[in-house]
């Protein structure tokens, strides 16, 4: 496929998307929202690419997407970044329950648990909302289209990207991901005042 081609298929993804995209801006939004006026966090979780959309989107809420848009900080923390707990717990006990360990020790029942998932079926993002879930706390599940995955049962929102391809669905979740960073910010920022 050429490069002019795969940004046709990138436009016409997103452009076939903006409802979705809108929908889910709104219900993602108002799960976070809750959990941080109730004083809860956000935690992130994801493998490869989206270890670093995890990290990515933690640091937009501790800091701020919109700098012209100033606001205090939200907690928000990547399960993704602890290199010296990953290795340790990976190399003693597995893989499989890397990010649930993690949520067991920091979450707390009103939390919100965000997973990336681009297939919808890692064990260990499996494992993180069967965790979560069991602990309170809300679990949104960002993956592609394929709807027929075990992880459903314990997630309160998924948002199935449209597309196969693992580049795509990325993308669109950091489109997603921007949306409701923002939203959040702006209801926020108006709470504060």
């Amino acid at each position: 496929m050429s490069i002019i081609k795969r940004l046709e298929t990138r436009l016409s993804l997103i452009s076939s998307s903006m409802e979705l995209i809108e929908k889910s801006t709104e219900v993602i939004s108002s799960i976070i929202q809750e959990s941080i006026s109730n004083n809860g966090k956000i935690m992130f979780c994801g493998n490869g690419g989206s270890a670093a959309e995890s990290q990515h989107m933690a640091a937009e809420y501790c800091a701020t997407l919109n700098h012209k848009n100033f606001r205090s900080g939200i907690a928000a923390l990547s399960l993704t970044v602890d290199t010296s707990f990953i290795t340790a717990w990976s190399n003693d006990f597995g893989y499989l329950e890397v990010f649930s360990r993690q949520i067991e020790t920091l979450g707390n029942e009103g939390d919100t648990l965000i997973c990336y998932s681009t297939s919808g079926t890692s064990k260990n993002i499996i494992q993180a909302a069967i965790k979560a879930k069991s602990l309170g706390i809300k679990v949104v599940l960002f993956t592609g289209e394929n709807k027929d995955i075990e992880i459903r049962d314990y997630c309160d929102y998924i948002f199935h990207a449209p597309s196969l391809n693992t580049a795509f669905i990325q993308e669109m979740h950091t489109i997603l991901g921007h949306e409701v960073c923002l939203n959040v910010e702006d209801n926020w920022t108006t709470k504060e005042l």
